[in-house]
């Protein structure tokens, strides 16, 4: 069994440069001379202008992707960035609510989710440093397999036993935990990943936001709470090429 990922002791919150508009990114530009376009037909002036204008477009560039504006390194380890390569360096934490993400599945699609393939599909290329999966224990159920699955696929499992009311009623629940480590945690990494539909969770993401981290969300489509959707920074919706074939 491959050793569970720990929290690297990297306690730097991520400085965050201004972002430029995203929307002016979509429009074409003709700044860029063709490889086959003549550049002697151009004025010295022309030139100039569109190497200043390129300069510019760099320099918003780098700061949406989270580059030095004025490098264009990575604000870690000081190499450059490359296609995919700045993705590649962001830090992930994922916190996976069993509960909510296992019966989504069911309810949904009558089948259970495959959390590795979960897994994949929202870190990606990116680095995955640490990721905590919050299990209810329920009394007479035997978890052993299903635990060691995701021990295996290196989560971190915390337990939560199902406790008895006075009044005879029955609770569990991890928003607390989980909410709790999520902002603890936030410190130490890029980006967060919820792996819950819980519009429970909405009213928090600003305030990991506010750290200047990314908060993703992974859940079915049909699962997540709107407010949450809307709050987030991405949505990594599965389908059923998430799930196991049969169960």
């Amino acid at each position: 069994m491959p050793q569970i990922p720990t929290m690297q002791q990297d306690n730097q919150i991520i400085a965050k440069s201004e972002n430029p508009d995203p929307a002016a990114l979509g429009k074409e530009s003709s700044l860029i001379l063709e490889h086959t376009e003549d550049p002697s037909g151009y004025s010295r002036e022309g030139l100039e202008g569109r190497y200043l204008d390129l300069k510019d477009e760099a320099l918003s560039l780098r700061r949406l992707l989270g580059l030095n504006p004025k490098t264009g390194k990575t604000t870690e380890g000081g190499s450059y960035a490359t296609p995919g390569g700045f993705l590649r360096k962001q830090k992930v934490a994922v916190f996976v609510d069993v509960q909510n993400m296992y019966h989504s599945a069911k309810n949904i699609y009558g089948r259970s989710l495959s959390f590795a393939k979960m897994l994949r599909e929202c870190v990606r290329t990116r680095q995955l440093v640490r990721s905590i999966a919050y299990v209810i224990d329920h009394e007479g159920v035997d978890q052993t397999k299903f635990l060691k699955s995701l021990g295996y696929i290196g989560c971190e499992i915390r337990h939560r036993e199902v406790m008895k009311r006075n009044d005879g009623t029955k609770k569990a629940e991890w928003e607390v935990g989980i909410a709790v480590d999520m902002l603890r945690i936030a410190e130490k990494v890029d980006v967060v990943i919820l792996a819950s539909g819980n519009g429970a969770f909405a009213d928090m993401i600003p305030l990991i936001q506010a750290k200047g981290v990314r908060v993703e969300c992974c859940a079915f489509k049909g699962s997540v709470g709107w407010h949450l959707e809307n709050m987030v920074d991405q949505c990594h919706f599965l389908t059923q090429e998430h799930l196991y074939r049969k169960g």
